[in-house]
């Protein structure tokens, strides 16, 4: 097989093309941003070895094509919390609004009409994400890159100690214990008698 047609058709930014053009709004796996790009005849002999979440997007997942399914982007959640990427580079950021809805993250991008290389277009997208039980939405926090990769991440749950309710209680030094604690019927007692010595003392 002649070799000559997959050397002009090598473009070594093709790749990166379809990872930062086209479908937007949609998880990035973390290989797609720190992995260098694989050789080409690493291509040849395992063609696409790395994960492109954008070749799952241009798939049917219908009938023979369902197995994409399985390479859906979701949430990681692990010792470091809560953590979910994903390509918005065809928005500035503020055209992005993230916020949280009870235990739902939301993600909201819209621009209005624009032209680029292929005329006039206008983008918009909602996408949702579910916290896990235990995950506090306050903790919630966003960034974005220069590169156009919005980075959601929440602080996992504080393991909770099982001793907060213990309190030590600081004991205080006193003088002699008959001096201080008196039984209830005695103390009784000695106030009768001593009001029955001051009548008599008036009388």
């Amino acid at each position: 097989m002649s070799l000559i047609p997959l050397i002009y058709d090598f473009d070594p930014w093709s790749e990166m093309d379809e990872l930062l053009e086209g479908p937007f709004g949609l998880g990035i796996h973390p290989m797609d941003i720190f992995n260098s790009r694989p050789r080409h005849r690493s291509l040849i002999l395992h063609p696409r070895k790395r994960y492109y979440p954008y070749l799952t997007s241009k798939c049917d997942r219908s009938g023979k094509d369902s197995k994409w399914d399985k390479s859906e982007i979701i949430p990681t959640v692990d010792k470091n919390g809560f953590q979910v990427c994903m390509d918005v580079s065809q928005f500035s950021p503020n055209e992005l609004i993230v916020k949280t809805v009870d235990r739902t993250v939301m993600v909201e991008g819209k621009h209005e009409e624009r032209e680029d290389e292929h005329g006039f277009i206008q983008r918009n997208f909602i996408r949702k994400y579910t916290l896990p039980k235990g995950f506090d939405p306050k903790d919630v926090v966003s960034t974005i890159s220069s590169d156009g990769v919005l980075t959601i991440k929440a602080a996992p749950p504080a393991i909770k100690n099982k001793n907060n309710n213990e309190r030590i209680v600081q004991i205080q030094q006193t003088g002699p214990a008959h001096l201080s604690i008196k039984q209830p019927e005695q103390s009784k007692t000695e106030e009768v008698s001593n009001r029955a010595a001051e009548k008599m003392e008036t009388k």
